[in-house]
């Protein structure tokens, strides 16, 4: 069975994307990796700003269309990977089953980061299937831990609020990569522009619908 990753968030089109291709891009092509959102604005691309900053990085950003997350879709991935806690909880309830293979970004970093990881794999789809248990073992170690787990949405806000979402997401990424030792490194891709560079244009706050799992 292939080993997949599932980035979750609101609208599919900021957060959940930019992650999935981050991932891809520090994997070795032994893992697939989609995303989906909660109330996904279907069929709608990757929001201007973050298809800004994901070029910025050399990342394609097009070819993509935000898509409703689905029960059969968190019955099949290997690890679904949520912005939130409350995106978290929708997933779980959703699928009570995948309360185990189920994490926020922050919370997978900061508890991985205390891992030696899967040091005997071999391939990316290795260190990653075996994420759930690595993580259900030290997660005994943070039980007690106080610490934010929520990224914000910054659909709707200014650039700096999109730019501050994009780095979290950029150094948890990092950080996950590199404790799993995944294929690519990220010195692969290209560092970031400066903050003086051309900024993107606003958009106003969608108001969004109330979708069903």
């Amino acid at each position: 069975m292939a080993t997949t990753i599932l980035t979750v968030c609101t609208g599919n089109i900021c957060r959940s994307p930019v992650l999935a291709r981050l991932l891809t891009a520090r994997t070795d092509g032994t893992v697939q990796v989609s995303s989906a959102g909660i109330r996904a604005r279907a069929d709608e691309p990757i929001e201007p700003h973050m298809a800004s900053l994901l070029q910025s990085r050399g990342l394609d950003s097009g070819q993509f269309t935000a898509r409703q997350l689905t029960p059969e879709m968190i019955r099949t991935a290997t690890v679904i990977v949520t912005m939130t806690r409350a995106q978290r909880s929708a997933v779980v309830r959703a699928v009570p089953e995948a309360v185990r293979r189920t994490f926020t970004l922050l919370e997978l970093a900061h508890v991985l980061s205390t891992s030696p990881g899967p040091r005997s794999a071999t391939d990316d789809a290795t260190r990653w299937a075996r994420v759930p248990e690595l993580v259900s073992l030290e997660r005994l170690n943070h039980s007690a831990w106080n610490r934010t787990l929520d990224i914000e949405d910054p659909y709707g806000r200014g650039d700096k609020a999109f730019r501050r979402v994009f780095e979290r997401i950029w150094s948890a990424t990092d950080t996950v990569c590199g404790v799993l030792g995944t294929g690519r490194q990220p010195w692969l891709l290209s560092a970031p522009t400066p903050r003086s560079g051309p900024q993107p244009l606003t958009q106003p706050r969608h108001s969004s619908h109330l979708g069903r799992l």
